[in-house]
C-alpha cells in the first residue's frame, strides 16, 4: 500500500452514524475477505452545475437503514412480493462493512482524490470488495484509481475490465476552468491507468449529443458503447449480457462505475425540477398558534426528500419541448408516475401529488406557463 499506514487511514475515517443496510460499522482493520466494504466519498465540488450529490452517501444510507429496519418490525425471515413472486430473506451472514466516509479536503482535489484512492486501495487489500457511494461522479476516478493500485499489489501484469453506466462517455481530457479532473473527465483519468483493458472498457446508457472526437479514441483503443437506443432495441438483458461479454475478455476482474445522470440529458428535455432545487427549510412552526406551518413538512410534501411519503407522492418535474410528455421515474416502492400538462398563458406553477394549501400554488415565476403535476 502506499505510504499511508493502515492505523492513519482509518483515522481519516469518519463514521457514518447510519449504515448502508443497517449494517455493521467498523474500520479498514476489521474487514474480512470477499465482503463489501463501504466508504462514502460525500464530495461534489468537481461538479461543473448543480451541486447536492455530497449528500449522496448520507441519502443512501437513511434510505436502505429505513427500509431493512421495517421489514425487521413485521417480523419473519421470509417475505414475498405478490406481484413479481419474488422472495426476500434478510442475509445474516456478515457480508457488508461500512466503514464511514473518505476524508474529503475542500481545499485540494489532490488531497481528496489521495483520500479516495487510499480507502479503496486498502479496502481491496484486505480481499473484500471496494463500494464507494458518492458524490459527484468524478468520484469513480480516484476510486478505480484505488482499487488500480491494489489490483496491481495483489495480481501483478494483470489487467481488469471496465463498464460504467451513465448518460455520458466523461471522457473529456480537460473541461474549462475545472481542468482534468472534474465530473466530465473520470472516464479518460481511468482509461489511462496502467492495468485497465482500455479495448475492454465499455459505456452503457449514453445519450445526447457526444464530442466526435471522444467517440473517435474510444471506438480506436478498442471500446464499446451502448446508447440509451441500444437499450431499448436490444432490451436490458441483452445489453449487460454483450457489455459483460466485451469488458470481461481475458480479463478476470471488473470495475463497474454507476452515475445517475438526471432527465436533462434526454432529447428535448427542457428543465426538471428536484428536491435540490429548493432550499432547505428550519424545522420550525411559524404563525398564528391555530393555523401554524412548518416550511420542513411543507416541502417534503411539494417535492419527496428522504424518501416518498405516499403512492403518487411526485419526485421530480419535467419540462420538454413538445409540451406533453410522460415520464416514469424509478423510485421504487412506490414506483411514481408523473404526467406532465402545459396550457399556455397562465402564469407558471407547481403543484405535486395531493398537495393542496386551500388552492394555492407555489409560484415560480411569471408570464410563463402553468404545469401541474398529478399521481396515476
Amino acid at each position: 500500500m502506499t505510504n499511508t499506514s493502515l492505523a492513519e487511514l482509518t483515522a481519516q475515517l469518519r463514521s457514518p452514524g447510519l449504515t448502508l443496510f443497517d449494517g455493521p460499522a467498523g474500520d479498514l482493520k476489521t474487514i474480512a475477505a470477499d465482503t463489501l466494504g463501504v466508504v462514502g466519498m460525500p464530495t461534489d465540488w468537481t461538479q461543473s452545475s448543480r451541486i447536492g450529490t455530497r449528500m449522496g452517501p448520507r441519502a443512501l444510507r437513511r434510505a436502505t437503514s429505513e427500509w431493512i429496519r421495517a421489514l425487521r418490525a413485521q417480523g419473519g425471515d421470509v417475505w414475498i412480493d405478490p406481484r413479481t413472486e419474488s422472495a426476500w430473506q434478510l442475509r445474516m451472514d456478515d457480508w457488508l462493512l461500512d466503514c464511514g466516509d473518505a476524508h474529503i479536503d475542500l481545499t485540494s482535489v489532490e488531497r481528496t482524490t489521495k483520500s479516495i484512492a487510499l480507502m479503496t486501495e486498502a479496502v481491496r487489500l484486505r480481499d473484500a470488495i471496494p463500494l464507494a457511494l458518492g458524490g459527484d461522479h468524478y468520484n469513480s476516478y480516484p476510486a478505480c484509481l484505488g482499487y488500480s493500485r491494489a489490483f496491481e499489489q495483489l495480481q501483478p501484469g494483470k489487467r481488469f475490465g471496465y463498464i460504467q453506466i451513465d448518460g455520458h462517455l466523461d471522457f473529456a481530457d480537460k473541461l474549462g476552468a475545472w481542468g482534468t479532473h472534474n465530473h466530465a473527465t473520470n472516464g479518460r483519468r481511468n482509461s489511462e491507468l496502467p492495468n485497465i483493458a482500455q479495448e475492454n472498457m465499455v459505456w452503457i446508457g449514453i445519450t445526447g449529443r457526444v464530442d466526435g472526437g471522444e467517440l473517435e479514441q474510444i471506438e480506436g483503443m478498442g471500446g464499446k458503447i451502448f446508447s440509451s437506443g441500444d437499450i431499448h432495441r436490444l432490451g436490458t438483458q441483452e445489453v449487460a449480457e454483450q457489455a459483460l461479454a466485451h469488458a470481461m475478455r481475458g480479463c478476470d476482474h471488473l470495475y463497474l462505475s454507476i452515475d445517475t445522470p438526471k432527465a436533462e440529458a434526454l432529447k428535448d428535455v427542457h428543465a426538471v425540477v428536484t428536491r435540490d432545487d429548493f432550499p432547505e427549510q428550519d424545522f420550525r412552526y411559524v404563525g398564528p398558534a391555530r393555523t401554524q406551518i412548518n416550511m420542513w413538512h411543507m416541502t417534503r410534501n411539494v417535492l419527496a426528500h428522504e424518501k416518498a411519503l405516499y403512492e403518487g407522492h411526485a419526485v421530480a418535474a419535467v419540462a420538454d419541448a413538445t409540451g406533453r410528455r410522460l415520464m416514469e421515474l424509478p423510485m421504487s416502492p412506490p414506483r411514481v408516475k408523473a404526467a406532465i400538462d402545459n396550457r399556455e398563458g397562465a402564469d407558471f406553477y407547481l403543484t405535486a401529488g395531493q398537495m393542496r394549501l386551500g388552492g394555492a400554488l407555489s409560484r415560480l415565476g411569471s408570464r410563463g406557463r402553468e404545469t401541474r403535476i398529478r399521481p396515476f
